[in-house]
């Protein structure tokens, strides 16, 4: 991580480890709220948010980038788009003079008409309370993929073949996968909770809010016996076929 990216997360640890706690103001959540919305209805009109965002403040942008207030500005400036006033999944926490608030968001881009493209994002800022008000120091951005997709259907005999405890190599976790319904769904040995597998194809599958690429492979007797989990940077993580059967249903 370059020490540009990295100054985003220092300044968001440093606010919550440094800062004395103070009562909360029972209007700061709304207030940052509204400020939120303002920029949400206005993305690219810059002039009607842009001085309630401090000087200095960084951005961390979805491909990783750190961006400053004028290069974000003027990035936003030529874009086209719309994002949705509806904030969902909102965290909201106040330290002293400093609030953090994150939300997830809709966005449309209309750059090529030929290819509109929808994407969910978590916001995640923070704000500092000054004389004249709120003002945002930092923001950084995550895009969640997959986040409206649909599945496509999966012969349920194709599914029951991969049923099973699957374990990581050379590591030694595992995910168990069972069916719920026509669902493929996975759990993880360190996990409490379970995750829907959605189907590209046959064979393909993805977890709604996570890039990884799941594939299942075929030895040469035509039997499934690895697992692989493809990131977006290229590196593999294969896990190997440990136990099957109908009880995993």
């Amino acid at each position: 991580m370059s020490d540009r990216r990295s100054a985003v997360f220092a300044l968001l640890l440093a606010l919550c480890c440094s800062a004395q706690e103070a009562p909360k103001t029972a209007n700061a959540e709304q207030e940052i709220r509204t400020l939120e919305t303002v920029r949400l209805a206005s993305p690219t009109k810059t002039e009607r948010w842009s001085g309630n965002v401090a000087k200095g403040a960084l951005f961390q942008l979805g491909n990783g980038t750190v961006a400053s207030k004028q290069d974000l500005l003027s990035h936003m400036q030529h874009q086209v788009m719309e994002d949705s006033l509806e904030m969902s999944d909102t965290m909201f926490s106040q330290i002293g003079d400093s609030a953090i608030f994150s939300y997830v968001f809709r966005r449309t881009h209309h750059e090529d008409a030929s290819a509109v493209t929808h994407q969910h994002i978590r916001r995640t800022l923070v704000y500092q309370r000054t004389g004249s008000g709120w003002q945002m120091i930092a923001s950084a951005v995550a895009i969640i993929p997959f986040a409206d997709l649909e599945a496509r259907p999966v012969d349920p005999k194709v599914l029951d073949s991969y049923l099973g405890v699957w374990t990581a190599t050379p590591a030694s976790p595992t995910i168990t996968l069972t069916l719920e319904g026509d669902k493929l769904m996975a759990q993880g040995s360190d996990e409490s909770e379970k995750y829907e597998f959605l189907a590209l194809s046959d064979s393909t599958f993805v977890i709604r809010g996570d890039s990884n690429l799941i594939t299942f492979e075929k030895g040469p007797d035509g039997k499934v016996t690895r697992m692989l989990f493809r990131d977006v940077g290229g590196s593999v993580q294969v896990y190997d076929r440990s136990l099957t059967g109908r009880k995993y249903r």
